[in-house]
C-alpha cells in the first residue's frame, strides 16, 4: 500500500501477490492539508504586518490618482464549513492592501485600476488556529508571500463623476494565487466623496482553480470550493495622502485574556492531558513531531486547539463508534472532560502552575508490555531517499527457532519516528528461506523493495507491526502464534519522507513462551471486498477506463496485482458491474460475506480502506438474532487504522457468518486526478480488507 499520511494499518494488509484579497480568500477555507495536527497544536509565530509594495498609476489625462488606505479597507472572505462537527460559515478579514486607481473626473469611463497586492500573512479570522494554518499550508505564505491583481479593466462606468453618486461598475482582471494566475470579475459600486474614493465589490471563486482545495479532513474540517469574496476600498487622493510601510495590527491573538474563573489546571486540566495525550506527545515519543506536551507552558499555547480537536473527537483518536460490541482500551474522552477543556481555553488557556511545570504520562503502561525474550533487527540501518516519498522496504528477521516455538507477544519500536510510517510484520515458513534469502542480496542497501506483499511472491502470518499510537501487543494468557524451526519474520516498513531520510534501525522484540510449555496457536484470517468505483457520468480521462485502470494496476505492481480486482469477485460472488452499480461516480459501497472457518473466540478485528475512505462495518451474523457487530467506523480517517479486541471475547463455529461493508467517498480528496478505482496496493487506489483473530478452543 503506497499511503501518504500519517498512521496506518498496523496488521494484514492484502497480500494476493479586491481584488487583491480573492486571493486571500481563496485561502480561506484552506486552513488544513499536510499535516493538520502540527499545525493546529503548536504555538503561532508572530504576523509579518508589512503592506506590499506596487507601483503606483501615473496622473495623466486629467486623471486624479487615489492610493488605498490599508487603516480603512477591509476584505471579508466567507467559505461553508463543516468544523468540529458544527456547520458555520468561516469570515476572515484583511487590512493588508496596497493599490491604487485613476478617475477621470470629466468621464468616469476613463477610470484604471492599478496593480493591487495583499501581504497574506495578515489574514485573520475569530480562530487564531486557523489564521495560522492559513498561513502555513493554505497559501503557503513562505513561498508565496504575496497575491495580486494585474490587468484590470473597469467596465459600467459614464459620464461626468459626482460628488457622493454611486456608480455601478465591473472589473475584470488576471488573479495570481499560490503560484496560479486566472481571470476574475468583480460587481459592485464605486463613488468618489471629496478626496476619498470608496467602492464596493464582489465575487464568488473556486478554491480548486488555484489548487487550494476544497479542503477536507475527516473528523475535524470540510470545506465547500467556493468562496465568497465582498472587497470595501477606501482610497485617498494622493497629492494628500502617502500610506503606511505597515499594517497597526490592534493586537496579536496572543493577548486574549486569561481568566482565574476557568477550571483549574492543575486539578482538572493536567490529568486530562496526562493520561490522554502525554503518551504520545511527550518529547521523543511518535506525536512529539506534530505537538510537543512536555510542560504546562506548551498545553497553554494552543488551548484552544485542544479545545477544538478534542470537541471534535479528532484527538485523542478512537475512530470505532458505540454501535459495535463494546471494546477494550477505549481511548475516547468523554463529554466532561471535553467540557473541561472548552472551559479552559474560553478562559484563556490560564495557568495555576508555572509553565515550566511537568505533564508527565503515567508510570503505570496501559496495556501488558510483552517480555523482550529475542530482540531482532535488520543487520544495517535502511538509509532511503526523498526521492522516493513513499518507500516500502522489506527486512528479513531471524530469530534463530531451532525448534517448535510460541511468540506470546510483540512489541515494534521504531527508530526515526518522524519517517517508519507503519510496520507489517510476518511470519514466514522455513521453506520459503532460500527465496527471501536472494531478495534480500539482489537489492543494494539493508533489506529489498517490496511495495505489494513481501515482494518475493511468498506467503505468509502476519503476527504484529505497529502505527503511531498503537501499543505493544501482549496476545494473552496461553496463546500465541505457532513457528517451527527455521521459520523467520519478514518486517515490512513504511517509509514516509517529507524533507530529511535518516538512517532507520527499527527493532521488534517478541515473548516467547518456554519450551514445552501449552499454548494454543491463534488464527487470522483476512476478508477482503472488490471495489468498484467508476468515474462520473461523462468523464474522458484515459484511466477512467476499467480495463486501462486494471493495465496500469499490473505496471505498477505487476501481473499478480492486475488480477487481484477480479479474483475478488469470484470470492464474494459478485461481477464488476454489481458492484460498479453501487456508484454513482463519486460515492461507492461494497460487500462481501465469509464463512469463520475457525472454532472458537474472536480475540481481535481490523478494517482497513485508503484515503477515499467513508464508513466501514463488520458484522457477526447479520440479519439473523443472533447479529453483532464487531467493528463500526462510521467516519473513517486512514490516519487512525487500529487493530481492536472485543472486552468480551466473541464465540463463533463454522456455521458463522462475517460480513465487510466498506463504502467510499471521492469528495474527501477533490482534486484527486479521476480513474476508475479497483482493489490495489497504491495511494491512489482503494482497498476493503479487514482481519479477524480466532483463539481456537482446541489445543494448538
Amino acid at each position: 500500500m503506497v499511503e501518504r499520511v500519517t498512521g496506518a494499518v498496523r496488521r494484514h494488509p492484502w497480500r494476493l501477490g479586491a481584488v487583491a484579497v480573492v486571493l486571500v480568500a481563496l485561502a480561506g477555507a484552506a486552513f488544513l492539508g499536510r499535516d493538520v495536527i502540527s499545525l493546529w497544536l503548536s504555538p503561532d509565530e508572530p504576523v509579518d504586518v508589512t503592506l506590499p509594495v506596487v507601483a503606483p498609476l501615473e496622473a495623466a489625462g486629467g486623471r486624479t490618482v487615489y492610493l488605498v488606505d490599508p487603516e480603512r479597507s477591509r476584505a471579508t472572505v466567507e467559505v461553508d464549513e463543516l468544523l468540529a462537527g458544527a456547520q458555520r460559515t468561516a469570515r476572515l478579514t484583511t487590512q493588508g492592501i496596497a493599490g491604487s486607481v485613476a478617475v477621470d473626473p470629466s468621464d468616469a469611463a476613463g477610470s484604471q485600476v492599478g496593480e493591487i497586492a495583499v501581504n497574506v500573512h495578515q489574514l485573520r479570522s475569530d480562530n487564531a488556529l486557523r489564521d495560522k494554518a492559513i498561513r502555513h499550508d493554505g497559501l503557503e505564505s513562505h513561498r508565496y508571500p504575496e497575491v495580486r491583481l494585474r490587468n484590470a479593466a473597469v467596465e459600467g462606468l459614464s459620464g461626468p463623476v459626482r460628488d457622493g453618486r454611486a456608480q455601478d461598475l465591473t472589473i475584470r482582471g488576471d488573479l495570481t494565487a499560490h503560484g496560479v494566475t486566472k481571470p476574475v470579475v468583480f460587481a459592485g459600486s464605486a463613488r468618489l466623496a471629496g478626496d476619498t474614493l470608496q467602492a464596493e465589490v464582489s465575487t464568488t471563486l473556486r478554491m480548486s482553480d488555484h489548487d487550494i482545495g476544497p479542503i477536507s479532513k475527516i473528523g475535524l474540517v470540510r470545506t465547500g470550493d467556493d468562496v465568497r469574496v465582498q472587497l470595501r476600498l477606501v482610497a485617498v487622493d494622493r497629492t494628500t495622502f502617502s500610506p503606511p510601510a505597515q499594517l497597526a495590527l490592534a493586537a496579536t491573538r496572543d493577548d486574549t485574556p486569561r481568566s482565574a474563573d476557568g477550571p483549574s489546571f492543575r486539578k482538572e486540566v493536567a490529568p486530562i492531558l496526562a493520561t490522554n495525550c502525554a503518551g504520545c506527545h511527550q518529547p521523543g515519543q511518535v506525536g512529539a513531531p506534530h505537538w510537543k506536551l512536555a510542560d504546562a507552558g506548551d498545553a497553554a499555547e494552543v488551548a484552544d486547539g485542544l479545545a477544538l480537536v478534542t470537541a471534535s473527537r479528532y484527538m485523542p483518536p478512537w475512530p470505532a463508534s458505540d454501535a459495535g460490541i463494546p471494546l477494550q482500551h477505549v481511548r475516547k474522552l468523554t463529554d466532561a472532560q471535553i467540557d473541561t477543556l472548552r472551559a479552559w481555553a474560553k478562559a484563556g488557556g490560564a495557568l495555576d502552575v508555572e509553565p515550566s511545570t511537568k505533564v508527565t504520562a503515567p508510570v503505570e503502561p496501559e496495556v501488558t508490555v510483552p517480555r523482550a525474550d529475542v530482540t531482532l533487527r535488520s543487520a544495517e540501518p535502511y538509509r532511503g531517499s526523498t526521492a522516493v516519498r513513499d518507500d516500502y522496504r522489506c527486512f528479513l528477521l531471524d530469530p534463530k527457532f531451532t525448534e517448535e516455538r510460541f511468540v506470546t507477544g510483540t512489541t515494534f519500536t521504531p527508530d526515526e519516528v518522524e519517517i517508519v510510517h507503519h510496520a507489517l510484520v510476518y511470519r514466514q515458513p522455513a521453506a520459503t528461506r532460500a527465496r527471501l534469502d536472494a531478495a534480500d542480496a539482489e537489492a543494494p542497501g539493508a533489506g529489498w523493495p517490496c511495495s505489494a506483499g513481501m515482494g518475493t511472491g511468498a506467503g505468509g502470518d502476519l503476527v504484529g507491526g505497529w502505527v503511531p499510537g498503537q501499543r505493544p501487543q501482549d496476545f494473552g494468557e496461553g496463546v500465541g502464534y505457532r513457528f517451527g524451526p527455521g521459520d523467520v519474520l519478514v518486517a515490512q516498513i513504511h517509509y514516509h519522507y517529507e524533507t530529511v531520510a535518516p538512517p532507520d534501525a527499527s527493532t521488534m522484540t517478541l515473548e516467547v513462551a518456554p519450551p514445552g510449555e501449552k499454548v494454543t496457536a491463534l488464527r487470522t484470517r483476512e476478508l477482503v471486498g472488490p471495489v468498484e468505483i467508476p468515474c462520473p457520468a461523462g468523464s474522458t480521462e484515459p484511466l477512467c477506463d476499467r480495463g486501462a485502470a486494471l493495465a496500469d494496476v499490473g505496471t505498477r505492481f505487476g501481473p499478480g496485482g492486475a488480477m487481484i480486482a477480479d479474483a475478488l469477485h469470484r470470492f464474494c460472488r459478485t461481477t464488476p458491474a454489481q458492484v460498479a452499480a453501487a456508484s454513482d461516480g463519486t460515492t461507492g459501497r461494497t460487500t462481501c460475506d465469509y464463512r469463520v472457518r475457525d472454532e472458537g473466540d474472536i480475540v481481535d478485528v481490523l478494517g482497513h480502506m485508503h484515503t477515499l475512505g467513508a464508513t466501514y462495518r463488520m458484522t457477526l451474523n447479520p440479519g439473523t438474532p443472533q447479529e453483532k457487530v464487531l467493528l463500526d467506523i462510521p467516519r473513517w480517517d486512514f490516519s487512525w487504522q487500529l487493530n481492536y479486541q472485543p472486552v468480551d471475547p466473541v464465540p463463533v463455529t463454522r456455521a458463522d457468518t462475517i460480513r465487510v461493508e466498506c463504502s467510499w467517498d471521492r469528495s474527501v480528496d477533490p482534486g484527486r486526478p479521476l480513474r476508475y478505482l479497483v482493489f490495489a496496493e497504491g495511494t491512489e487506489d482503494e482497498m476493503c480488507f479487514s482481519t479477524v483473530t480466532v483463539r481456537p478452543r482446541s489445543g494448538p
